[in-house]
């Protein structure tokens, strides 16, 4: 019965983890449900809009953050989308800078809602900050303890499963060196009765194999969790802010030049 215990264990554990492994995070961002951060060179923010087709939801987002921004001039402009970058323009000059970061797109059957999260430069001549959406995490100290990366990463099943499974593992190696050791102690008490003290030592080996499938198991599981801990994707997350160097141009009203930025 131990043994079938072990081995359900063992082959329900590992196809749970493998699965969590190969998950891909498609489902709706964290950052659809809000976020804004104004950084020295451009602000970062959610917009979403509506529209009978994919192309004029997107448009109308973009505007949306040009208007939340309040960087129109009072002329007339166009709002463009070319790959990732948003293009405001007059007449005469493009009058803002902004650039899509990631993109979600909802589909019903009255037509598309877009929640773009955009970057969106305060002058349109200066450089933005370096600013990702990312599904890689940085390597963290939380490998070493069983399930602490896959949670932080946002794959709570995945990491509970791996908490559960080394937990049990870990009762198992306790709980059947405990048994073997009862088994041994009563041996030596019927030293004078052959055959009970050799059942009493078989059971103790029994609970000895089954210790060390055990902790066989609980080696398996944390070694899984250090690879997935550290090779596996999370849910997408913002990076904002990463070291770098920019140079812009500047003028005002008594001297022009360029400016340096360094960005942390």
């Amino acid at each position: 019965m131990k043994y079938f215990i072990i081995v359900t264990l063992l082959g329900t554990l590992f196809p749970s983890v493998a699965a969590g492994q190969g998950a891909a995070f498609h489902e709706k961002p964290e950052w659809v449900n809000g976020y804004f951060k104004e950084m020295p060179n451009s602000y970062i923010e959610v917009v979403s809009a509506s529209g009978y087709d994919l192309k004029e939801a997107r448009a109308k987002a973009a505007g949306e953050a040009i208007h939340r921004r309040s960087l129109a001039t009072g002329t007339e402009a166009t709002v463009s989308i070319s790959g990732d970058d948003v293009n405001v323009s007059s007449d005469h000059e493009i009058i803002v800078k902004a650039r899509i970061l990631d993109e979600y797109v909802h589909h019903s059957s009255r037509g598309y809602t877009v929640f773009l999260l955009v970057q969106t430069a305060k002058n349109p001549g200066i450089q933005y900050e370096p600013v990702e959406v990312s599904e890689k995490y940085a390597f963290s100290g939380r490998i070493f303890l069983p399930g602490m990366a896959q949670i932080h990463k946002g794959s709570t099943v995945k990491g509970s499963l791996i908490i559960s499974g080394e937990c049990l593992f870990i009762a198992g190696i306790v709980g059947c060196q405990l048994m073997a050791n009862d088994c041994y102690n009563k041996s030596l008490t019927a030293k004078y009765n052959a055959d009970v003290r050799k059942a009493y030592v078989e059971k103790a080996n029994s609970w000895l194999i089954a210790r060390n499938i055990s902790i066989a198991g609980a080696a398996a599981v944390y070694v899984w969790n250090l690879i997935d801990g550290i090779v596996a994707d999370g849910k997408k997350h913002i990076v904002a802010g990463k070291t770098a160097l920019s140079m812009a141009p500047y003028a005002d009203s008594n001297s022009a030049g360029l400016a340096f930025n360094i960005v942390f």
